[in-house]
């Protein structure tokens, strides 16, 4: 039995990477704002924005915080003209996330095709990939002054729960520990099984750990195969969860590489639109993400996975949001898939993001009954720990 966990942006943030959308945006602005302090000048003009103001420019000190740049473009009447149409949508969200970025570009793709924008498919998809460019140029950035601290291997040094797994999971699991002839391991299952109605969590543990993991990583950055790389210089320090055979696959590619170049754009085959901009064709399907996949073999490669056994997903980060609805789907409802369990974030305020993760995982699912069995309860998950 195999276990693949989806590691979205979520992991890189709480490991302290500042890679979130609001970073992003801010960086770009802060960017703006020391370019018109180095020329000494209210008026540049770049890809993303035009600036220009009739007052004498007195700032001297580069800033590094966003509210100092509005304060500055407040305070001097420095209007802003912009350029990159994109980029004022993108300016004015607040508390989003990478996969608002995604939807953003989708909500104004249907615009277009239905009449309701007088923006062109070519400009959109212009500063879109404006915006992509301007993404690798900061995650890259962030990375090269990014400390990386040891990595808690709480999560991962779990075993099988059969309070996890739907029911056709646990038979699958004794099937298959029958096949090795593991007796200890059966009859420890038929005592489990006593439990399970009990609900007693901790009394339905089981001593086996998944034979492959993969980490499907939707993130562009490098902690996942540096965290790969600790395991197997220090397998002698952890337990039998460490011999477990780990991988890891950049489905949306990998900063700087041409031959894994990153996807950023939408995946979510079933919208109600989406017959309309298959008609269209074009320009219209160039950041869907399910043809970009096939430039490289990885989303079969990932597909091989699925296929190859009985497999828990684990949800490290990963909002699920209907931006990689396609491929999660797949995931989800695989026959394959016997048990989704996604660890959730606690804010400063105490509160947690599981039900956030639920209501994305559900708009997934066409068959609720079967996202129901499948995903683990809140009682029976735990916060993430990186």
């Amino acid at each position: 039995m195999n276990r693949l966990i989806l590691v979205g942006n979520g992991f890189d943030l709480a490991k302290g990477l500042k890679s979130g959308y609001k970073d992003f945006i801010d960086w770009m602005w802060i960017n703006i704002v020391n370019t018109m302090i180095e020329k000494k000048s209210f008026s540049i003009k770049d890809d993303m924005v035009t600036t220009y103001s009739n007052l004498l420019f007195i700032e001297a000190k580069k800033v590094s915080d966003y509210e100092t740049c509005q304060e500055i473009i407040s305070r001097n009447h420095i209007s802003i003209e912009y350029n990159n149409e994109f980029f004022e949508i993108l300016s004015n969200k607040e508390d989003s996330s990478w996969v608002d970025i995604e939807t953003e570009y989708f909500k104004e793709l249907k615009s277009i095709l239905q009449g309701e924008s007088q923006k062109t498919i070519e400009k959109l998809n212009d500063d879109f990939e404006q915006i992509k460019l301007e993404l690798k140029k900061y995650l890259t950035s962030k990375l090269i002054d990014f400390e990386l601290t040891r990595f808690d291997f709480t999560n991962l040094n779990e075993n099988f729960n059969l309070l996890d797994f739907t029911s056709k999971g646990v038979e699958e699991f004794e099937k298959e520990c029958r096949s090795r002839k593991d007796l200890s391991e059966i009859s420890r299952i038929l005592n489990i099984k006593t439990y399970i109605k009990s609900g007693a969590y901790i009394y339905c543990n089981t001593n086996i750990f998944p034979e492959n993991v993969l980490f499907l990583n939707f993130n562009y950055t490098d902690l996942i195969p540096k965290m790969l790389d600790e395991i197997q210089t220090n397998i002698g320090k952890f337990g039998k969860w460490s011999k477990s055979k780990m991988e890891s696959l950049y489905i949306h590619g990998q900063l700087n590489q041409d031959a894994n170049s990153i996807i950023f754009g939408y995946g979510d085959e079933n919208d109600e639109l989406q017959n309309e901009i298959e008609k269209k064709g074009g320009d219209y399907l160039n950041n869907i993400k399910t043809i970009n996949y096939l430039k490289t073999p990885n989303y079969k490669k990932v597909l091989s996975f699925l296929d190859s056994d009985n497999f828990q997903v684990f949800i490290m980060g990963h909002s699920c949001g209907l931006s990689d609805k396609t491929l999660l789907k797949t995931i989800f409802e695989h026959p394959n898939c016997i048990s989704i369990r996604p660890f959730y974030y606690i804010d400063k305020k105490g509160n947690n993001n599981y039900n956030d993760i639920v209501k994305n995982i559900y708009r997934t699912f066409t068959d609720k009954a079967l996202m129901r069995d499948k995903v683990v309860n809140q009682e029976y998950c735990s916060e993430l720990k990186v």
